[in-house]
This record gives C-alpha cells, sequence and structure tokens, in this order.
C-alpha cells in the first residue's frame, strides 16, 4: 500500500478477483510519469489456473499515451474477467475503509484489496444500497429486495427502506425496519439516512422532519419538526434529502427550504443541525442546486455536485470541521455532469466525462483545485457509456476503480483499476 510495488500487486489482486465477467487479465503497472505498461499474466498458482482455463475468449488491452497540458492521459480498453469470486451480477462497489471496499451482488462481499480476496460477506441483497463506515463496523442502507427467505436478512416488504449495523468482521449487529419507524411520516431517499462516528444512532430525514434512532433501545425521537422548529431567518426547511454525521452530535444535510424573502419559493440549501434540535443553519446557494443524491463525504470534507440541469463545471465543497466552504473548477463548463466523485479520505475527487465508446476520468487535488491525473477507459460496445459509471478512489494507494454496467441489464458488469501519483 505505500510503496509503488505494493500499488501495482493490489491492482492485479484486484483485476482478478473483483470482476463479474471475462477471462483473463492483464497486469497493469504504472511507471513514475504515469504511463500504463500492459504485459501478460503469468501463472502461478490455481487461483490464476481457474480463471486461465474457463475458455472464454480474452479480450486484449491497447494503450496510447498522450500528454494533456502536463497531465499524464492514458487510454486504456477494457479487460474482462469471467467467472468471479462473486456470485451474480456486481450491482455495486463501496468504500470501506483503508484497502477496503464492499461489493454488492447476490449478496454483500467485504473484500481486502491489500490481501487480495475476499475475506467475509453477508446474506444482504438489495437494490440501490449506501454504504457508510464508523468506528468499529458498516451501516448499510437501502432498497429492499422480496422474495429471498430462508432467513435472509433482505427486506420483507416489497420496496422497503432497511438498514444494517455490521461490526468490522461484517456480521450483521443490528437490522432496522425504516418503514415500520413512522406512523405519520415517510422517508424520501436512502441518502437521507446517516449513522453517527460510533455507529450508536442512526438520523434520517422524512417529509415532515428529522428522526434520530437510538440502537442499543430500538427507539425514535423527533430531532425537528420542519414546520415548527426548521426556521433560520427567512428560510424554512422543506426536505433535509442527504443528511451526514460530523461527530455523534451534530448533522450536516443538504435539502430544500423555502424562502419567504422571494416569495416563498423552493431553493437549494445546506447546514448543521445537533441532534438535539438546537443551532439550525441553513445556508442558501443561490444558482447553485445541489443534486442532494450525489452528495458525499470524505474524512472532514463533504462535496455537494451540482444538479445535471445545472451544472456549469463547478463543486462546492465543505470542509465540516472549520464549516468553511470552497468551490473548485473543473477543466470545463460541461465536465461534473457525468459523474463527481469523492475519495475515502477526502483528498481528491474525480469527474466523469461519457463519451460514444469511452469514459474519461479526470482527477483533481481537493487541496489546490489542480488536476492531477487523467485516464480515459474504452470499449467496443457502447451500451457501457449509456449511463454514469461508479468511481471509488483509495486515497493511500493513490489506486482509481472504475466500475461499468453495473445498473444495465443487457450487459455485465466491468471493472477496471488505474493508479496514480497524487
Amino acid at each position: 500500500m505505500k510503496t509503488k510495488w505494493m500499488c501495482r500487486i493490489l491492482m492485479l489482486a484486484l483485476a482478478l478477483h473483483l470482476s463479474a465477467c471475462g477471462n483473463r487479465q492483464e497486469n497493469v503497472n504504472s511507471s513514475e510519469n504515469g504511463t500504463v505498461n500492459m504485459e501478460p499474466q503469468s501463472v502461478e498458482d490455481d487461483s490464476l489456473e481457474k480463471l486461465e482455463n474457463t475458455g472464454n475468449e480474452n479480450r486484449e488491452m491497447n494503450v496510447i499515451d498522450l500528454q494533456d497540458n502536463g497531465t499524464d492521459k492514458n487510454i486504456m480498453a477494457v479487460s474482462t474477467v469471467k467467472d468471479s469470486v462473486f456470485s451474480g451480477k456486481v450491482s455495486g462497489c463501496y468504500y470501506a475503509g483503508g484497502s477496503r471496499i464492499i461489493v454488492a451482488a447476490d449478496k454483500l462481499y467485504l473484500y481486502d484489496m491489500g490481501k487480495g480476496e475476499t475475506i467475509a460477506s453477508a446474506d444482504i441483497s438489495m437494490g440501490d444500497l449506501c454504504v457508510q463506515t464508523f468506528t468499529d463496523g458498516y451501516f448499510v442502507v437501502g432498497q429492499g429486495k422480496a422474495g429471498r427467505g430462508n432467513g435472509s436478512f433482505a427486506a420483507s416488504e416489497s420496496g422497503g427502506i432497511n438498514g444494517y449495523i455490521l461490526n468490522k468482521d461484517f456480521a450483521v449487529q443490528d437490522t432496522i425496519s425504516f418503514s415500520g419507524l413512522l406512523s405519520d411520516d415517510f422517508i424520501v431517499q436512502i441518502t437521507g439516512i446517516a449513522v453517527s462516528q460510533d455507529g450508536k444512532q442512526v438520523a434520517f430525514g422524512g417529509l415532515q422532519g428529522l428522526y434520530l434512532y437510538d440502537v442499543s433501545s430500538r427507539k425514535v425521537r423527533t430531532i425537528l419538526n420542519y414546520s415548527e422548529e426548521g426556521t433560520a431567518g427567512n428560510m424554512q426547511i422543506a426536505t433535509m434529502d442527504s443528511l451526514t454525521f460530523t461527530g455523534n452530535n451534530t448533522l450536516v444535510y443538504a435539502g430544500m427550504a423555502t424562502d419567504a424573502s422571494i416569495g416563498g419559493d423552493g431553493v437549494s440549501v445546506y447546514g448543521t443541525v445537533s441532534t438535539d434540535g438546537a443551532d439550525l443553519t441553513i445556508t442558501k446557494k443561490g444558482d447553485y442546486k445541489i443534486d442532494t443524491e450525489e452528495v458525499q463525504k470524505g474524512g472532514n470534507l463533504l462535496i455537494m455536485p451540482q444538479s445535471f440541469d445545472k451544472n456549469n463545471g463547478t463543486l462546492l465543497m465543505l470542509d465540516t470541521i472549520s464549516n468553511t466552504e470552497n468551490t473548485m473548477s473543473f477543466s470545463s463548463r460541461s465536465e461534473g455532469k457525468d459523474g463527481v466523485y469523492c475519495s475515502g479520505q477526502g483528498k481528491y475527487v474525480a469527474a466523469a466525462v461519457l463519451e460514444e465508446s469511452s469514459v474519461t476520468i479526470n482527477i483533481y487535488d481537493t487541496a489546490s483545485g489542480k488536476r492531477i491525473h487523467t485516464e480515459t477507459v474504452q470499449d467496443s460496445n457502447s451500451t457501457y457509456f449509456l449511463r454514469v459509471p461508479q468511481i471509488l478512489i483509495l486515497d493511500e494507494s493513490g489506486t482509481c476503480i472504475v466500475v461499468l454496467g453495473r445498473g444495465i441489464d443487457e450487459v455485465s458488469t466491468l471493472i477496471t483499476t488505474f493508479d496514480f501519483v497524487g
């Protein structure tokens, strides 16, 4: 993890184990100047032999080195690996702290890139989901799927929102059915649910208010009723669609509010509130419309991408410790509409740019705002580029994971990795 050689080993391990389709993977080595060299991978152990002998046609990778304004730019064709260690179609990958990621397929897998193997799994199957880490484990929340019995942790109600608290060993410690917690309110989206850093509380926003679930007592109390206590200045909270804890007693939210100074029209806002309902702040962002489903937290940094229809190539960021905001400008005004992604520790953000048969990923340093790396992943099947990709960035190793086709039933999921120098 801490040397260039270890980064290469990690990328090879992921390429061999972390994909839902294909045959033999190429070894991706990065030179000191960021150039990618592709070498055929030799067979040296039983796991490699198993992948090698699948009988599937190998798809070669081609690399073209380009220079782009002093930034290394590499074009890499996607290779595929079939007969993966994961059963079923991979529907997503999620940062799980350090070198670990969580892979969603027929169930959830905890994958350690340092070891190059799946180290645990949980019989949880959901549609859309979010993964959050806390001090002693993981919090997974999403839309449940019907039809998985035999003791599965899957939702008993089709479309119900469920949360799972897992320890560091990936064993489920608590299951929360959010559909049954409120009798007179409704949770709008899963991004409006967050776990505290100690894992003892779960906050969630509804149409009428903000609530807190105590894990030990399994009781719910109201933090804030929007119509009665959700007012600051001329603005009143309408929804809190995205939530994250900045400690055990403070929340940052993004959502919508009505502004009495402009006739009660809805405006995009963010702010903070304590778990006792005090110290509510509401910050209006003018013409900047936050895409609340894409708000992400990396370390102490909260990134708030713009909504697709308002995108102008800028990104709003908030330092949750100092409560100061900053704006980053991408390379072009159109950049950002195809996805913006924050690294696990908040050191980097990536912006995707989709084209007919490729996706280009620009990686930026959040402290300086400088673009530090550009990588283009391409494939002959343009179906992979009809939807925004999923991108994970691991700060410690300087590794980027690109997931394509996860939400497209017509194709298998493709996963590729590259490294970069921060």
